[in-house]
């Protein structure tokens, strides 16, 4: 199963769906992913709840999760915040409409149930959910609850265009009290803290806002959110406090996904310097080679020696990927230090071996050599060039392949030289041992019997 899929339990079967996207969108988050028929599902979350999932392939235009895609923060479904929100989750148990109506009864106010039902707007009866608000409106106003009666309106006004009854009540003079409450951000951050963080995201998380968004979602253990909102600022403009804050929600990440999120943002030297300490940590070649071959970072002194192992150690393919681009790296990384940069240049050279003629490999060694860099690799790439053609060179050419770990090629070379010369022993030892390399026993065996043969 990928990083990103995830089970729910839908109609009594357990269905395995892939993430796509996720989008924070005021107090909600929703999830779009699909299932190996291509069927959309999105799944919607209050908070940090989970609250239920609707399998649809069409959304209506101006329900909460169309307004969700074109207004929210995205993040793609293999995001390290998106696994986050899926790791949290112990189910995911998709129900009815009307089974969640019953549901979130017992759980939510009326108002949020008001609320969370307006969330799935996509998926019930044209003007329902403006029923249930106007039901829920009038009960309030029953039982003298001018004030709750009152946010209801404020929160349906968010969620809605405001209609003409809104209009009306908000105007009704048992309320016109309230009105002046919601002049003021801090008030309505102490009174009503729904219609504020509703409010809040369409101010763009600016000044104010953004600092009592935090401190809501710090007093709501609602850290994605708040990590969702410091990514947007960060991105916009960095800061080095919003990066600290960043940092210590990150702590809670494993350290593949910490490296993945960092890697994502805008970047800088903070940035940059915070990955590479989290490579050093994770000790991944691929990912180090990856990440010094992507950016103009420059190691330390003790991250060099690192930096050296991990292209020793990374995947020949990670490494015989960056054939254009790597001389010029490779300099700037040795500042023409000719000792550092042969090695440097070793496994490059032994990775494009796989890839490359050694024409092209001793052309891709020119920037060292208009750079004023005499390197013993390039040497010795001569003289296997001179050696290719020359039939009484082969034994000596099998040698250096295996320095440079290219056993596939060499075995050609010493299979030449056992034509050549069928009663030399030292091809036939090279080959036994570099099939047992390669995990190949049964040709290893072949090779050792035929040793034991040319010894009688």
């Amino acid at each position: 199963m990928k990083r990103n899929q995830f089970q729910i339990q839908a109609d009594k079967k357990n269905l395995l769906l892939t993430a796509e996207q996720l989008v924070f969108y005021k107090q909600s988050k929703v999830l779009e992913a699909t299932d190996k028929n291509g069927s959309y599902y999105y799944l919607i979350f209050y908070k940090n709840d989970f609250i239920n999932g609707i399998k649809r392939n069409q959304i209506k235009i101006n329900s909460h999760i169309h307004h969700a895609f074109t207004k929210g923060i995205h993040f793609d479904g293999d995001h390290p915040i998106a696994r986050k929100l899926l790791q949290n989750q112990k189910t995911f148990h998709l129900i009815s409409i009307n089974q969640l109506y019953k549901s979130i009864q017992k759980s939510y106010s009326k108002l949020e149930t008001a609320l969370l039902l307006s969330y799935f707007d996509s998926f019930t009866k044209t003007g329902s959910i403006q029923k249930l608000f106007k039901r829920t409106f009038y009960e309030y106003r029953r039982n003298g609850q001018n004030f709750i009666a009152y946010q209801l309106l404020k929160t349906y006004s968010n969620t809605h265009h405001e209609t003409k009854f809104i209009h009306n009540m908000m105007n009704d003079l048992q309320l016109q009290n309230y009105k002046a409450l919601y002049q003021d951000i801090e008030k309505v951050y102490e009174k009503d803290p729904i219609y504020f963080e509703a409010s809040a995201s369409d101010q763009s998380y600016k000044g104010k806002y953004s600092e009592l968004l935090y401190q809501l979602y710090q007093e709501q253990n609602r850290t994605l959110d708040e990590l969702a909102i410091r990514t947007v600022r960060l991105n916009r403009k960095f800061s080095k406090s919003n990066f600290d804050a960043i940092l210590s929600i990150l702590n809670d990440f494993q350290l593949e996904d910490q490296i993945q999120y960092l890697q994502q943002i805008k970047q800088n030297t903070d940035v940059t310097e915070h990955v590479m300490k989290l490579l050093v940590a994770s000790e991944r070649a691929n990912d180090i080679a990856k990440f010094i071959m992507a950016t103009d970072y420059i190691p330390s002194g003790d991250q060099m020696e690192l930096v050296t192992k991990s292209f020793e150690d990374a995947d020949a393919n990670v490494i015989s990927s960056y054939f254009d681009e790597s001389a010029q790296r490779l300099l700037q990384l040795s500042e023409k230090n000719a000792v550092l940069l042969e090695k440097l240049v070793t496994p490059f050279v032994s990775a494009f071996l796989q890839d490359y003629e050694l024409r092209n490999i001793l052309e891709w060694l020119k920037p060292f050599r208009t750079a004023g860099v005499s390197l013993p690799i390039e040497r010795k790439l001569l003289k296997m060039k001179a050696m290719t053609d020359d039939p009484d060179q082969q034994f000596a050419l099998g040698e250096m392949y295996v320095q440079f770990d290219q056993l596939e090629k060499s075995i050609d070379c010493f299979k030449w030289e056992m034509e050549l010369h069928p009663e030399d022993r030292n091809p036939v030892t090279y080959l036994s041992k570099i099939y047992q390399q390669l995990g190949d026993k049964d040709e290893a065996s072949a090779y050792q019997q035929l040793l034991i043969q040319m010894s009688r």
